[in-house]
């Protein structure tokens, strides 16, 4: 693919938005890829974590305006107005847990995508933005609903309207973003975190994911977690993990159960 570049290996999925030279813009052709993989990933039992990142120094710098401008003015203007929500919903839906790794810019459109993750953390040199109504446009996208969600009514309103940059300190105290790592350590904090995360079972994984997304949708009923739990006592290798964390806590502490 020519704008992104997916790759898969030991569990964890990598969705690189792939074109340094206009610092990741998001362009319509981008976008409808972006729709194809998160599909194709969804049918994925062997993915457990999706992993978001931009080529080179950033994440993306936002919707490509000239490339969109001139596909809105087309026949299939209202298609082309739809992509970005498309694309937001289709990460937002995946099966796996997914991940969002932040540096440089994450502007507009950019971090309605970032904020569809169920997780983000962001280097120290992550610079963030929704300049849309400063461009004459509203924020779409789906946008200001998942906004709201994460960092509530009040400050989403002041970064819509007053449309100013802040940097990655605020957006982890906003809880935009659930971490901070120096720049040269993204990279690895990343790696470490997808994997620890996609060591854990999948049914287990699936269930938290089902949960989060219920909880999103306003449907979640916590009475439906006894049978997840018990269906977790029915899956091989939820066994297998649970009975070597209850070994290892004996041996640590010689109390089973007990951290």
């Amino acid at each position: 693919m020519s704008d992104l570049n997916l790759s898969i290996e030991v569990g964890v999925a990598r969705v690189v938005f792939d074109r340094p030279k206009v610092l990741n813009a998001l362009s319509p052709s981008l976008l409808s890829q972006l729709i194809e993989v998160c599909r194709d990933l969804e049918n994925s039992d062997a993915v457990r974590v999706v992993v978001f990142t931009g080529a080179g120094g950033c994440f993306s710098a936002g919707a490509d305006l000239p490339a969109f401008l001139q596909s809105l003015r087309g026949p299939d203007g209202q298609a082309t107005a739809d992509l970005g929500r498309l694309a937001t919903n289709a990460i937002a839906a995946l099966p796996q847990i997914t991940v969002a790794g932040i540096r440089g810019h994450c502007v507009g459109g950019a971090l309605v995508l970032a904020g569809a993750c169920d997780i983000r953390i962001a280097a120290d040199d992550a610079r963030f933005m929704i300049p849309e109504l400063d461009a004459g446009i509203p924020l779409a996208w789906g946008g200001m609903e998942h906004l709201i969600r994460l960092v509530g009514e009040t400050l989403a309103a002041d970064l819509v309207l007053s449309c100013r940059p802040f940097g990655a300190d605020e957006a982890l105290q906003g809880g935009l973003i659930s971490r901070v790592v120096s720049a040269d350590q993204l990279e690895e904090e990343l790696a470490t975190l997808v994997l620890t995360i996609a060591r854990k079972p999948k049914t287990v994984l699936r269930v938290t994911k089902q949960q989060i997304l219920a909880i999103r949708g306003d449907r979640f009923n916590a009475c439906e977690d006894a049978n997840a739990l018990l269906s977790s006592l029915k899956d091989p290798e939820a066994l297998i993990v649970g009975r070597a964390y209850i070994a290892g806590r004996i041996g640590d502490k010689g109390t089973p159960g007990r951290s």
